[in-house]
């Protein structure tokens, strides 16, 4: 019996899915990170614009923009990684990067200049558009390493 127990706790342990972070805040992670490893600027005080790469071991990576998420996941093997999210710039909780919305061109910039502006719903997303001056909203598709390129050189 106490074999089957110690292998049952080493298959639930090998392959347990990492626990999502959907609807959390920045607070709700505890994060012992300081710094984003890209822009190299405290994370603590950009929590509107945040964007974090969960690995399969259950790591999360914080980063301090969208922009800057996406290029850190781009670096990183895809099989590694098991999830990217962002944080909903209206409510400020954590929404999965496959389903939000970005606004692009907007008059609103992050610590890293000209980004994308995420949100959950497509309302949220064409309202702040037309709020604030945005060109255009896109989904993940467009999160491609030439457009992200592209707003950094912009």
């Amino acid at each position: 019996m106490r074999i089957f127990l110690y292998c049952l706790f080493f298959v639930n342990f090998v392959f347990a899915t990492p626990i999502s972070l959907v609807g959390k805040k920045y607070e709700d992670l505890k994060l012992k990170q300081e710094s984003c490893p890209i822009k190299k600027v405290s994370i603590s005080k950009h929590k509107l614009w945040l964007g974090y790469v969960q690995f399969n071991n259950g790591v999360v990576v914080a980063l301090s923009s969208p922009k800057y998420t996406f290029a850190y996941s781009l670096q990183n093997k895809k099989e590694d990684i098991y999830k990217v999210y962002i944080t909903d710039y209206k409510t400020g909780k954590i929404i999965d990067s496959q389903t939000a919305f970005y606004v692009f061109g907007s008059r609103i910039m992050s610590i890293g200049g000209d980004d994308i502006i995420p949100f959950s719903k497509k309302v949220d997303a064409q309202d702040f558009l037309e709020k604030q001056s945005g060109k255009k909203i896109y989904n993940i598709d467009r999160m491609t390493a030439n457009f992200i390129n592209y707003l950094e050189l912009r």
